[in-house]
This record gives structure tokens, C-alpha cells and sequence, in this order.
């Protein structure tokens, strides 16, 4: 007598809460691994930002004072409110200064000094514009905008902090529109030595994060009517406080990692300062020599 064998399958009954597991795993894992990358990411970018601060450390042993923000015709700090928009010399950032103190000495030696190093408001000039190479450090690896262009830049010399610029036209200092400071480390031709940081080395931002750049990192300033700093910010409005990214949104500092940006402070250490920050505390941690207390970073 033949006997019939039966194979018995899944039911779709049985696929359906397979595949509601593998989801309910997805839900759970998923986030987990996504903030692990985040962490890694957070690490990596850290380590970028001390690299700049070694450069700019080794900078001053060697030449016994910090990089200007960008070279301007006029070195040290202006005597009047209308330096910012006197359509000065676009000379070389601090990012490019500093190249010979973060191994690229050979990019640095192949610009141009004699040039203008910006064009128009957010166009870096040529024959530099067509020299510069991706460097690792000058993005954070959180920064989506360096996937799309990896000659644009996450980080920002610190040029003050306030609740209104130092100088500029009026005009230029509404909302998403830049700033321009003239009481931090890093402004049109500033000279800063680590004696002039009164404030204390540790209480003093240095360079930070922002996604508002849309420049190359080789980028300088566009001084005329209202000024266009290109690698630098204010510590003025809250971090991520603009969610746009363009030449009007270069006032402040800014993040792709969440709650918060990355500080560099002058002392070499690296801090995360959150969204949430005391806004007159976040100020004063712009300016190198006000003399007022800011009770530590959070």
C-alpha cells in the first residue's frame, strides 16, 4: 500500500509573525546601533578639533602669537565700527595659516598669499580656490555637507560673543544675517597671545562647530556693504537655533549631533556645550578678556 508523505510548509499565518519579530528587533536594535555610530562620530570629531588645537598651539610657540581670524589690511583690533565693511583685504583665514602646523605645509607653499583668498560672499577666489585639497580634519565626520563637498568646512574661529555685534552696518545684523566681533580669539586681524586671554584659558571658546558655513574651509571674508566672514562665528544666538544653512545663517554656531555643538577652548580641551546653555554664560564664553564670571561649562 503506497502511503502519501506530506511536506508542511509555513503558514502565512506563521511568515506574518516572523516578520513582525525580525520588526519588533529592527524597533529595539536599531537605535542602539544608530547612536553607537553616533558616538564613534562624536569621538572622531573630537579628535579633529584637537588636531586644530594643536596647530594652533604650535603656531604661537613658533611665531608667539595666534593666527588672525583672516589677514586684513588693518592688524589688531579696529578703533571704529566700520572696520568690518570697509571692503579691506581678503587675505588668508586661519585655516589656511595653520596648514604648515598640521602637516600641509606642501598645500600651504603651493597658495598664492598675494591674492585675495575670497571673491564674493560665499565663493573662495581663484587661483587658490583651485589649489585647496579636502583635508580630514577640517570636517566632522556628522557633517553631511562634507559627503556632498568635502572641500567645505565644519568648524568656526570663535571672533567674540554678545548680544549684538561689535561693528557692521545695522542693516546686516537682523535676524540670520552675520556677525562680526572683535572680543574673542579669532577676528579680521587679530593678535592674540595666550597673555591676553584674562578670562583664563579654560573659560575661553576657541574654535566651534557649525553646518552654516557653504564655504570652502580655505574660505577668508567678503567685506563691503555688511561682512561675510567665512570660518567664523559669534557666540551671540543659541547653538542650532537657525535650521537653515547659508550665507545669511553664519552668525552662530551649530551641530549635526544632537543637543548641542563642540567647543575647542584656547586650553586645548574639547567640550560639548549644549543647546540649553544659559545664553549670557554662552556670551561670555566668546570673550577673552571681560572680566566676568561664567561658573564652568555645563
Amino acid at each position: 500500500m503506497n502511503q502519501r508523505r506530506f511536506l508542511r510548509g509555513f503558514t502565512l499565518v506563521e511568515l506574518l509573525v516572523v516578520i513582525a519579530i525580525i520588526g519588533v528587533l529592527i524597533a529595539i536594535f536599531l537605535p542602539a546601533v544608530q547612536q553607537a555610530r553616533e558616538a564613534a562620530r562624536r569621538m572622531q570629531c573630537q579628535n579633529h578639533m584637537k588636531q586644530l588645537g594643536l596647530g594652533m598651539h604650535n603656531y604661537h610657540d613658533v611665531l608667539q602669537q595666534f593666527p588672525p581670524g583672516y589677514v586684513s589690511s588693518s592688524p589688531g583690533t579696529p578703533k571704529n565700527s566700520s572696520w568690518c565693511r570697509t571692503g579691506g583685504v581678503q587675505g588668508a583665514p586661519w585655516t589656511v595659516l595653520i596648514l604648515p602646523y598640521v602637516e600641509q605645509k606642501n598645500m600651504h607653499d603651493a597658495l598664492d598669499f598675494n591674492v585675495p583668498f575670497q571673491a564674493t560672499s560665499n565663493q573662495m577666489a581663484s587661483p587658490n580656490a583651485d589649489r585647496i585639497r579636502p583635508i580630514v580634519i577640517y570636517g566632522c565626520p556628522s557633517d553631511i555637507r562634507i559627503g556632498k563637498n568635502p572641500l567645505y568646512g565644519s568648524y568656526f574661529g570663535v571672533q567674540g560673543g554678545g548680544a549684538a555685534p561689535d561693528c557692521g552696518n545695522t542693516g546686516c545684523s537682523a535676524a540670520n544675517e552675520r556677525a562680526s566681533y572683535v572680543t574673542g580669539m579669532l577676528y579680521a586681524g587679530s593678535v592674540n597671545r595666550f597673555a591676553d586671554v584674562l578670562d583664563g584659558t579654560s573659560n575661553t571658546f576657541f574654535i566651534g562647530e557649525s553646518y552654516y558655513g557653504g564655504a570652502y574651509w580655505g574660505s577668508s571674508a567678503k567685506q563691503d556693504s555688511c561682512s561675510y566672514p567665512r570660518n567664523l562665528a559669534g557666540a551671540q544666538e543659541q547653538i542650532n537655533l537657525h535650521k537653515n544653512q547659508g550665507v545669511h545663517d553664519t552668525r552662530g554656531f551649530s551641530s549635526y549631533h544632537p543637543g548641542g555643538a563642540q567647543f575647542l577652548l584656547v586650553d586645548g580641551s574639547i567640550h560639548f556645550v549644549p543647546e540649553t546653555i544659559d545664553l549670557q554664560i554662552y556670551r561670555q564664553l566668546g570673550r577673552i578678556q571681560d572680566g566676568l564670571p561664567v561658573g564652568g561649562l555645563p
